[in-house]
């Protein structure tokens, strides 16, 4: 940890590092390289003390949730921020699959030692928002040209930024909550890094979540629901992620009041909305989202590259991709048979042709039959980034209230859910089951609602069940039991020889 935030600071301590300190540039496939920051910047001493200043910091911070860590090695395609993150965790899981180039270590869970780029640009990212977000509540609170009410919002939208971060960190380095609250997780850093910057000994899950909690509540009270935009963050937010954290720790009445607080105003999209195609955050479900334009957006290290998996198919059988890039995330098909034909979720593309014949001329499908067609890019390559929709906050009330024993109201929000999305509603029954039957469909549900939006590992662990992959899977076929050490990732290694209070995970 010493190590991190000594290089991030000896770095860039002259400038903002939310605005500039971030700057990174993608050009070709084999070039990775870190943008200098440009020498006519203001300094850091001026970057945070005005209101103007500080709401270009808080802009940084957004831009750097979607570009790659800085200083934590080379950039590359499967490195740009929560995105691939994004991308990343659900590959580990059991439904999404990567059937060649990027991505496909973290596919094969085999991207989590210590001198592996997996660690190293989870570690780097999460700790580039933290000590951006640190700045900015350090220094919040002294704006000489800022009202208490604006002085507040910018410190309590950091403060999400800080838990946010540190909710991936403690999921990513360490089992769920609920299986050992002592377990050691991450460092917490809650100061601005200077050069003099120790490393910290791994707080314990039980002390991040703590921490986690107290930068959400405090930011809960303080936020309204107006915000420039659905880029930034404001009430709804906070209280989504109290719902999910809230749902980590076990604490169902919690998880269900926020889940319910957090969705208003942001009603369920129809069965065709949903079909559109997950591009714009001016989508009404949407309640956080990452905004991207064609510049910003690069053609083949970005979200849609890999995901978009559209394509039209010539006379020779050669496909044609609707949207240039890697394509090569998959559905896989035991999951693509849990959705009824008039679910509009079933958003995927099957080719006929693909699959191979073996020995004993049976037919086998093979990995690159289905892919996925519910993230459309946009034509001019701009498409938006969910992080956070109503539809999960229904799906978490509707889990807690199970856990606590209403099932009618369990029932009621996954009928109110499936009605919205099937093309037609009058189809959907309402669920007759009861105690540990409904929370498997729901859990069942929440898979079939969120696929690609980074969930997958996060519920398998959450919820201490095996990974079993079946079907046309390749990679770590069967059953991996559950709270497996290839669960969680190393601390990267550079940080383990700064650091001597560091401990490694197994």
């Amino acid at each position: 940890m010493v190590d991190f935030f000594k290089r991030m600071k000896i770095k860039n301590i002259k400038f903002a590092a939310a605005i500039l300190g971030a700057t990174l540039s993608l050009t070709a496939c084999e070039k990775d390289y870190l943008e200098a920051v440009p020498s006519n910047a203001v300094s850091y001493d001026q970057a945070y003390s005005t209101k103007s200043g500080i709401e270009a910091a808080m802009t940084g911070i957004i831009r750097l949730m979607r570009q790659a860590p800085v200083n934590q090695g080379g950039v590359s395609h499967d490195s740009y921020g929560v995105p691939s993150l994004m991308m990343t965790f659900d590959v580990m899981g059991q439904d999404v699959m990567a059937n060649n180039s990027w991505f496909i270590y973290q596919y094969e869970l085999d991207n989590k030692l210590a001198t592996y780029r997996g660690t190293r640009i989870i570690w780097g990212h999460s700790y580039n928002l933290i000590t951006n977000a640190n700045n900015i509540i350090a220094n919040a609170k002294n704006l000489p040209d800022a009202s208490s009410v604006e002085k507040d919002g910018f410190e309590a939208e950091a403060k999400v930024v800080r838990a946010f971060a540190y909710f991936n960190l403690a999921r990513v380095y360490q089992h769920t909550y609920l299986k050992d609250k002592n377990a050691l997780a991450v460092p917490l850093m809650l100061d601005p890094a200077t050069p003099q910057t120790e490393g910290k000994e791994r707080a314990t899950l039980e002390q991040v979540y703590t921490q986690i909690l107290a930068d959400l509540t405090d930011a809960e009270q303080k936020l309204g629901t107006s915000r420039p935009s659905k880029s930034r963050i404001n009430k709804n937010v906070a209280q989504g992620l109290l719902a999910r954290v809230y749902l980590e720790m076990g604490q169902w009445n919690k998880a269900a009041e926020f889940a319910a607080k957090a969705r208003q105003g942001y009603p369920l999209m129809s069965a065709t909305t949903y079909k559109a195609g997950f591009n714009n955050y001016s989508n009404g479900e949407w309640i956080w989202g990452l905004p991207q334009s064609a510049d910003q957006n690069n053609a083949y290290a970005s979200f849609y590259s890999f995901i978009d998996g559209r394509y039209t198919v010539n006379a020779t059988g050669s496909r044609t991709y609707t949207r240039r890039g890697y394509n090569n995330l998959r559905a896989n098909d035991q999951f693509v048979a849990l959705f009824d034909e008039a679910d509009a979720r079933r958003e995927f593309q099957e080719d006929a042709k693909a699959f191979t014949t073996n020995n004993e001329g049976v037919k086998v499908w093979n990995s690159d039959r289905y892919t996925i067609t519910k993230f459309k890019d946009l034509v001019d390559l701009g498409g938006h980034i969910v992080l956070m929709r109503s539809a999960e906050m229904l799906l978490i009330e509707a889990e807690a209230k199970a856990q606590l024993g209403d099932f009618l109201g369990a029932q009621e929000l996954l009928l109110e859910l499936r009605r919205s999305r099937y093309t037609d509603p009058a189809l959907v029954l309402p669920s007759l089951n009861v105690g540990g039957a409904l929370l498997e469909e729901i859990y069942v549900e929440r898979r079939k609602e969120l696929y690609g939006e980074g969930f997958a590992l996060f519920d398998i662990k959450r919820l201490q069940k095996p990974l079993v992959r079946e079907g046309n899977h390749t990679a770590k076929v069967g059953t991996t039991p559950a709270n497996s050490d290839l669960f969680i990732h190393q601390i990267p290694q550079a940080e383990m020889d700064a650091n001597p209070k560091m401990v490694q995970n197994p």
